[in-house]
């Protein structure tokens, strides 16, 4: 590459988009955090009581049907209890084999189960997805308070 073409390349790039988040809008950002991070724990935790009640009470009780369905979601317990948005995030690629999982057994099936898990696995998604986007613009305001301070 010679050197005009490296300054064409660099003067079309777009310039990146500064994010301002005003006080006024971090209190409706924590408030949509609280709420989220509530409502995926909620999730979280009836999530995996209802697989375990669908394990018990299923005729075809095998050890490692329960290890298989709950270790999965098992592995974010220590991350949830410390918030990541990283944790959301890759809670989302789970939860989306559960969903791959779970849909044509709803169509197979047309179970009330199949539907609750469904409907469960939906609402933890989108609660984890937004969290997650939640948790990044209030780390970001929590840096630009910092960084402005010193």
């Amino acid at each position: 590459m010679t050197q005009d073409s490296a300054n064409d390349a660099t003067t079309h790039e777009k310039p990146k988009k500064v994010i301002v988040i005003t006080d006024a809008d971090a209190v409706v950002l924590e408030k949509k955090l609280r709420l989220g991070q509530s409502i995926c724990n909620l999730g979280y935790v009836a999530l995996l009581v209802m697989l375990t009640l669908n394990y018990l009470l299923s005729s075809d009780i095998k050890l490692m049907h329960l290890v298989v369905t709950i270790l999965p979601l098992a592995i974010f317990i220590p991350s949830l209890r410390r918030p990541h948005h990283r944790t959301y995030s890759w809670l989302c690629f789970v939860l989306l084999m559960y969903f791959l999982f779970l849909v044509p057994l709803l169509m197979s099936y047309w179970s009330a189960t199949y539907w609750i898990l469904t409907l469960l696995v939906t609402v933890l998604f989108i609660t984890a997805m937004m969290t997650s986007r939640w948790l990044q613009y209030w780390n970001y305001y929590l840096s630009t308070k910092k960084s402005a301070s010193n």
